[in-house]
């Protein structure tokens, strides 16, 4: 039962099915009348949302429908960053013993219920591909670290891409990481310098392992072959510069751990020999070039021609499609090139572009769309149900690899759960297609993803008696409940849930199973009549796809 799910689940994301109306056109929308910046419809407020946050909630529909598109970007670029530190710094002064399943619970919190919703989701998208792991919290420290290199993310989500790469790279938990932390480039050294992080930050941060065109097509040589982006002389030299950078505070180079939040340079073991760059860039030799170095190599990549279209489809991927245009990817990377005022890689504009652009507007055609990755289920669920926490602060998530195949920071490899080019064997393959979240979607992962998201879709305010004992939130389907006070309301209920989970996209074929489950149910109650939807919906192949 379970391998023709999966089968079902790639055709979906293949774009076999066909894509069903969300809200009328706009017919006089070219100068016949007054066009208004803002979703036409609630389906078009939802499917919006679902790119642009954690998932689309009632109350966050009517507001954008309200304001607009315009203002409700002005307002998200606005809102200051909620940051996990200093929550989990405060738990810590009142006695509490931190891990990384109380970062993790904080994580699902903000997910929910911060505002700067646009900033978080930005930032796990980037996580997504300047990736850290708390697989190497083994020193105490970690846990906060792990939570400051969250905040960097989510401070930077809206600023330069550029310098967010330096913060990145300077972080303590990159550095350890990708074994950059004490890599000594001193000229009595016994090893080489650690080539990791110098051969990952340009392969997975900034440039890839082919040079690519703006619209992420590959530059070919004479012979029609690719041409790649760096060799293994630009690794030897990029592992120079990124030496001598230790823990902030220690007395010496290789011992202490004084600061897990920063690094520092010792310019005794920075390497100073001339370093050859990409691009023909040359860094001097000499001393007292720790941060030059570091600066000027960074610049080199971000500046790089192939460094706007990898990161652009990158952030398409995460966001709107798994395989955008090359029109598209063209249109966002001239935008990450010059954000309009000359400025390159300025992450508000390249954000805006990517949700905005007419691809992720207009009623999908073809292969487009993305399947949900397990955590945003989840956040999408909370979120269109109205959960409310039972105990402050808490959302009782803690560890949830083991039901959603991932968790936030916590891959096992720097190439995240899953890869930007993974193509599921089948017909995605054989078309030439692109599914990365479908690497981690099996017969196991469908099981104990269903089965969490029903659970947690189950305690509700209404029909419980005893909340959760592990904070977990209770969802309000009071809302929905008071749509079936008979067969009559079974239609306005599916519709309801359509637009909140599914933003419209649900089939007329789905829609007519739906009707006909509930009414073989006459003598149910109409709450259970709810979870029951709610949990098929759920567990159907068309939630699965966002599209």
């Amino acid at each position: 039962m379970i391998r023709p799910l999966v089968a079902l689940l790639a055709a979906l994301a293949l774009g076999s099915t066909q894509a069903y109306a969300r809200c009328p056109d706009l017919i006089f929308s070219a100068g016949l009348e007054d066009f208004v910046d803002a979703p036409n419809c609630d389906e078009e407020a939802a499917r919006f949302l679902t790119m642009a946050t954690f998932g689309p909630s009632p109350a966050e529909i009517t507001r954008l429908r309200a304001i607009g598109y315009d203002v409700w970007f002005q307002q998200q670029f606005a809102q200051a960053p909620t940051l996990a530190r200093p929550f989990l710094e405060a738990l810590q002064a009142g006695g509490t013993v931190l891990s990384q399943g109380l970062r993790q619970d904080r994580w699902f919190t903000t997910a929910v219920y911060a505002p700067d919703q646009l900033r978080q989701r930005v930032a796990f998208a980037l996580s997504q591909i300047l990736v850290i792991s708390d697989r190497v919290d083994t020193l105490s420290g970690d846990i906060l670290g792990v939570a400051e290199f969250s905040d960097i993310l989510a401070s930077q989500a809206f600023g330069s891409y550029r310098e967010t790469l330096e913060q990145v790279t300077l972080s303590p938990q990159m550095g350890r990481f990708l074994t950059s932390l004490r890599n000594n480039g001193a000229a009595n050294a016994t090893t080489t310098p650690d080539e990791n992080y110098a051969r990952e930050v340009m392969q997975l941060f900034t440039i890839g392992l082919t040079r690519r065109n703006l619209d992420f097509s590959p530059v070919l040589d004479a012979q029609n072959q690719p041409v790649p982006t760096y060799d293994q002389i630009a690794v030897t030299n990029y592992a120079k510069v990124f030496t001598g950078w230790t823990y902030s505070g220690s007395a010496s180079f290789g011992n202490g751990q004084a600061n897990f939040l920063q690094m520092m340079c010792f310019e005794a073991n920075h390497n100073i020999q001339p370093k050859v760059l990409l691009e023909g860039f040359t860094l001097p030799g000499g001393a007292n070039r720790c941060r030059p170095d570091l600066e000027s190599a960074l610049d080199v990549l971000v500046n790089h021609p192939t460094a706007a279209p990898f990161l652009s489809r990158q952030l398409i991927q995460r966001l709107v499609t798994s395989n955008p245009s090359s029109a598209y990817i063209q249109r966002v990377a001239n935008v990450f090139v010059n954000n309009g005022s000359g400025v390159r890689g300025d992450l508000t504009a390249v954000v805006r572009a990517v949700l905005m652009d007419s691809e992720a507007r207009n009623s999908p055609v073809g292969a487009f769309g993305k399947v949900r990755e397990p955590l945003l289920k989840l956040t999408a669920i909370w979120r269109a149900l109205e959960a409310q926490p039972v105990l402050a602060d808490r959302m009782g998530t803690q560890n949830p690899e083991g039901a959603f195949a991932q968790r936030h920071l916590g891959a096992a490899t720097v190439f995240n759960f899953y890869e930007p080019d993974y193509q599921q064997p089948g017909p995605i393959e054989t078309a030439n297609l692109y599914s990365p979240e479908l690497q981690i979607i099996n017969e196991s992962t469908i099981v104990g993803t269903g089965n969490a998201l029903r659970s947690r879709s189950q305690d509700a305010y209404v029909g419980m008696a005893t909340p959760p004992t592990d904070g977990r939130p209770l969802v309000n389907l009071a809302p929905l409940i008071a749509l079936v006070p008979s067969a009559a309301g079974h239609g306005a209920l599916i519709d309801e849930l359509n637009r909140r989970l599914m933003y419209g996209s649900m089939s007329p074929q789905m829609r007519a199973i739906l009707l006909t489950m509930l009414a073989n149910r006459p003598t149910e109650t109409p709450l259970d009549k709810v979870r029951q939807v709610v949990s098929v919906i759920l567990l159907s192949p068309e939630f699965a796809v966002q599209n």
